[in-house]
Order: structure tokens, then sequence, then C-alpha cells
């Protein structure tokens, strides 16, 4: 009788909440011939429009994962690129659609992502982006690789 009753009492304790709940956009970095890069200056990034510092000197970046805007139907991430003196500046646009997730009322709350479009500046250093995978949620895939104009 007491393993029953032990085994009642853990059923009825157990909540399925995701220990991962945190979605992420992740972006990799290519040269215009499509090769995986790594970024060997320091890479800041803002959001369009705050002063607050999302990523601050990445150094030897291959690609950065960050979260996306609940609310807003586009993000605008503000990419700075110091290498030695020279310092560039440019804007990529990810134009989304938002869905709650909601796994179980004793979970918290998560926005999945379904990106639509992206873009840049025509006067930056990169040369344009693609969607690799449009859906943004738990999975730690690719979701945007950003081509940068390189030399030859």
């Amino acid at each position: 009788m007491l393993p029953a009753a032990v085994g009642l009492l853990m059923g009825c304790e157990s909540i399925d909440c995701t220990l991962n709940n945190v979605v992420l956009c992740h972006y990799s970095f290519a040269n215009h011939l499509g090769q995986d890069i790594s970024f060997g200056g320091q890479l800041t990034i803002t959001a369009e429009g705050t002063d607050s510092v999302l990523i601050n000197r990445l150094t030897n970046a291959k690609g950065f994962s960050l979260p996306m805007s609940y609310v807003n139907d586009a993000d605008t991430l503000v990419l700075t690129l110091q290498d030695g003196d020279s310092q560039f500046q440019t804007r990529i646009y990810i134009e989304k659609q938002n869905t709650p997730h909601f796994e179980s009322p004793d979970c918290p709350a998560v926005m999945f992502h379904h990106i639509t479009a992206v873009g840049c500046d025509a006067d930056g250093i990169v040369d344009s982006l693609t969607i690799t995978k449009a859906s943004v949620n738990y999975q730690s895939d690719e979701n945007v690789k950003i081509y940068f104009h390189t030399a030859d």
C-alpha cells in the first residue's frame, strides 16, 4: 500500500515546464561567397531607438544570438564593427509575426516568432541577409545568415 501512496503523491507534484524556456534568434556570419566566417574585430549591437547595448565588444564572433521583441512587428539592430582604427556601422531589419506560446497554466508564457522578411542598409558593410529558418522558438538552429562585403 505504501508504494501506491508515494506514487500518487509524486504524480500530483509534477509540472512539465520546459527548463530551457528562452527564445533566441540565432544569427551567423558569411562572406559574399556564402562561406562561414568569424569577425576578428569587436562587434557591438544596440536596438535602434534605444540606448540599450545588447552585445558589447564581442570578439572573434561567428555569429550571435538575441531575443526578439515581444510586441513589435519588426526589430532593427544597429551593428557597430570596430576593426583596428576603422569603425563601421550598419542597420539590419527583421520583420516577424509574434505568437504567444503557452504550455501550461503553471508555466510562464513565452513568445514564438515567425520571420517574414529581413533587410539591411544599402550603404553598410552588410551585403545582404537571408532567412535560413523562419521559426524562432526553443531550438538553437540558425535563423538568419548575415553576408558581409569582404575583399576578394
